[in-house]
């Protein structure tokens, strides 16, 4: 039986399918993971008790299920090709999975892991959140330049909307009336943005331009404070929203990609694939605590 609690941060290592897992006490990596090899874990979530957790495979096109008291995983589904994030409707008990490289999402029942549907979207659909009451789905998808807006009643796209260049990782804010999306950027040419979507309206409110390749955001205790990474320049900007403009910066690890607040709103994390660490920032008086070493390529952050 694994010892997860809220002082415990997972960490999806795609490049050695592990998970390392974190205690933010000691601030050090505590115990590993060992997935099945070949799996490339990209993301992971937890269910409602914390008892399971749910992990996409894009190297194998699946989606697996791992007991935490067993410590072993337990079922697999197989959805649709390259599999990256996936997020837990906790109102209809459904997984969403974008599949990258098959332009779809799939939903599978997360108690029985069964594929209940296949729906299309744009071309290179990476990030996937679900509004506050769970009743609607929002999908980015890279390559058309869109967000994509599925009812999760009837697993029907309502909307696509045209997001700005390359939408790649997305956060819905506090009150879940914005959606805060990262248009990426790969090529030195330009700059990379923030786009500001009005989540009833489905409108866009505002284009931020920001950094060189940003690719993850989060917020903390200030509402008007974004924190993004940006992997080019291996770096976390604090983004002023009401201003809009970058108010401080602070160096990580290399090719910083993820970004979370952990849950006692203390620290924050990037996940760096270009040295294989976890950067630790303190967020009130946003300095670099240490860099953790963890698995190969680390991607995806869980807070429990």
């Amino acid at each position: 039986m694994r010892n997860i609690n809220a002082l415990t941060i997972i960490i999806s290592n795609a490049g050695d399918d592990t998970l390392s897992i974190i205690n933010m006490i000691s601030l050090r990596e505590v115990a590993k993971i060992f997935l099945k090899k070949s799996f490339g874990s990209h993301h992971v979530v937890e269910d409602l008790c914390s008892k399971f957790l749910y992990i996409s495979n894009p190297y194998n096109s699946s989606v697996c299920k791992y007991d935490l008291i067993l410590d072993m995983i337990i079922d697999t589904v197989y959805v649709g090709s390259n599999p990256c994030h996936l997020v837990l409707n906790k109102k209809n008990g459904s997984l969403y999975v974008a599949n990258e490289d098959s332009n779809s999402i799939s939903v599978v029942d997360a108690k029985k892991m069964i594929l209940q549907a296949q729906i299309p979207v744009g071309e290179m659909p990476h990030d996937v959140k679900l509004n506050r009451d769970g009743s609607l789905l929002f999908v980015c998808n890279f390559k058309t330049n869109t967000l994509s807006v599925i009812n999760t009643v009837t697993n029907q796209r309502e909307r696509n909307i045209y997001v700005n260049q390359n939408p790649y990782h997305m956060r819905l804010n506090r009150d879940g009336k914005s959606l805060y999306i990262v248009n990426t950027n790969f090529s030195s040419l330009r700059k990379g943005s923030i786009t500001i979507l009005d989540t009833k309206e489905l409108k866009i409110q505002d284009k931020i331009e920001i950094g060189k390749t940003p690719m993850d955001v989060t917020y903390g205790l200030n509402k008007d404070h974004l924190y993004i990474t940006d992997m080019e320049l291996n770096v976390v900007y604090i983004l002023d929203r009401k201003d809009r403009r970058i108010i401080d910066s602070i160096r990580v690890g290399k090719m910083p990609l993820g970004i979370e607040v952990d849950s006692r709103n203390k620290y924050l994390l990037t996940t760096n694939i270009g040295d294989n660490t976890v950067s630790i920032i303190d967020l009130k008086r946003f300095y670099l605590v240490k860099n953790i070493k963890v698995g190969k390529e680390p991607t995806g952050i869980l807070c429990i």
